[in-house]
C-alpha cells in the first residue's frame, strides 16, 4: 500500500514539474508585461530598440553622469587652486547629487578651443592688436599633440579660417588672413556656428571646451537669438570667454549686459580690453582661467535623460566666487 502511494506521488510530482517547465517562458512573458521593462547589463551604451508593437520595449540607460567645469575666485578676482571636493555643494535642480564620481582639480583634460574674432566695421580701430593677441595667446594655451584649437572671423556671418589643429603656425596664419571689413555684426550667429563646429570634434575621452569671443558686443544682424546661443553653448558644455572692445559710451550698458549673462551662464567670464595692453592681460587671464580649471562629475538624483535643461548651481568656501554654467541638457 505505502509502496502504491510512493509511485502515485512520484508520478503526480513528475506532472506538475513538466507542467511548470513547459509554464515557465509564459510566466517570464507576464512578469515582464506587468513590469514594463527587462533589466539588462549597466553597461553604458547597451539599449534595446523597438522593432514593432510585439517586440520589447525601448531602454536607455536610467543613470546619467554630469560632468562640471568650473573656476574658483577670491574676492580680488586671483584664482583659488587648491579646494578639495569637500569644500564644494552643488545643488541640480535643487536637489544633491546621489553620489560624486570623480574630482580633480587644476583639469589637464585636453582642451578644444574656438577663438571667434569679429572683424565687422565697429571694431575696425582694434582688429590689428587683437589679432597679434589672439596669436600668442594660442600658443600659450595649447598644448601640441593634446589640444585643438580652431580660427573664426565674423561680421554679418561667421567663416571658419582654420579648422581643428594643434599647430600653431597654422592658427597664427589664419588669424593672418583676418581683414577688416564693412559688414553689420552677427555675434550669436557666430557662437552658435562656433558651439556647433566644436562638435564636429569627435572625441571617445571627455574634454574642456571653451570659445573666445573677441567683439565689441553690439550685435546687430544675428538670426538667432541671445538665449538660443546660450542654450546651444551650454548644451555642447562649451564655456563663453568674452574679450569684449567696447569702447560706445552711449551703448555700452546694454551690450555689455548681453556679454556678461552669456559667458557667466556658461561658466566663462566677461572681461572689457578697449586698448592693446589691456587685450592682452585680458588674454593673459583667460588662459590662466583655463589652466585653473576644477571638475566634478557627479550623478544627479532621479534624472533621467529626457531632453530636459536642469538648473545647476555650484557654491563654495565663503567668499570664494565660482564660475560654472548655470544648466545643463539631460541626455
Amino acid at each position: 500500500m505505502q509502496s502504491l502511494f510512493a509511485d502515485g506521488f512520484d508520478l503526480h510530482f513528475a506532472r506538475i514539474r513538466n507542467l511548470f517547465a513547459a509554464m515557465q517562458p509564459v510566466v517570464i512573458l507576464v512578469m515582464l508585461c506587468v513590469n514594463g521593462t527587462l533589466s539588462l547589463s549597466q553597461t553604458p551604451g547597451h539599449n534595446v530598440i523597438s522593432t514593432g508593437e510585439d517586440s520589447l520595449p525601448a531602454i536607455s540607460k536610467d543613470v546619467q553622469e554630469v560632468n562640471v567645469l568650473f573656476t574658483a575666485t577670491d574676492h580680488r578676482g586671483h584664482f583659488v587652486h587648491d579646494l578639495r571636493e569637500s569644500d564644494f555643494i552643488i545643488r541640480d535642480n535643487g536637489e544633491p547629487p546621489a553620489r560624486i564620481t570623480y574630482f580633480e582639480s587644476q583639469a589637464q583634460l585636453p582642451l578644444r578651443l574656438a577663438v571667434v574674432i569679429d572683424n565687422s566695421a565697429s571694431v575696425t580701430y582694434s582688429l590689428d592688436y587683437e589679432k597679434k593677441a589672439a596669436s600668442l595667446f594660442l600658443k600659450q594655451v595649447l598644448r601640441a599633440g593634446v589640444d585643438l584649437g580652431f580660427v573664426v572671423a565674423f561680421n554679418e556671418k561667421p567663416h571658419l579660417m582654420q579648422g581643428p589643429t594643434s599647430d600653431h603656425h597654422q592658427l597664427t596664419s589664419a588669424i593672418g588672413r583676418i581683414r577688416k571689413s564693412d559688414g553689420e555684426t552677427a555675434i550669436f550667429d557666430a557662437v552658435w556656428f562656433a558651439s556647433e563646429e566644436l562638435t564636429t570634434i569627435q572625441d571617445k575621452e571627455t574634454t574642456r571646451r571653451a570659445i573666445v569671443l573677441m567683439t565689441d558686443g553690439m550685435d546687430n544682424r544675428s538670426h538667432r537669438r541671445p538665449d538660443e546661443a546660450e542654450k546651444l553653448a551650454q548644451q555642447n558644455e562649451n564655456a563663453v570667454y568674452v574679450i569684449s572692445a567696447n569702447n560706445w559710451a552711449d551703448k555700452r550698458d546694454s551690450a555689455d549686459e548681453a556679454m556678461t549673462r552669456l559667458a557667466e551662464a556658461t561658466g566663462g567670464s566677461f572681461l572689457r580690453a578697449i586698448d592693446e595692453d589691456a587685450v592682452a592681460e585680458a588674454l593673459s587671464k583667460t588662459a590662466k582661467g583655463l589652466r585653473n580649471q576644477y571638475l566634478i562629475a557627479y550623478v544627479p538624483s532621479g534624472v533621467r535623460p529626457d531632453g530636459s535643461f536642469h538648473r545647476l548651481v555650484v557654491l563654495g568656501p565663503k567668499k570664494i566666487r565660482i564660475h560654472h554654467r548655470m544648466a545643463y541638457l539631460a541626455r
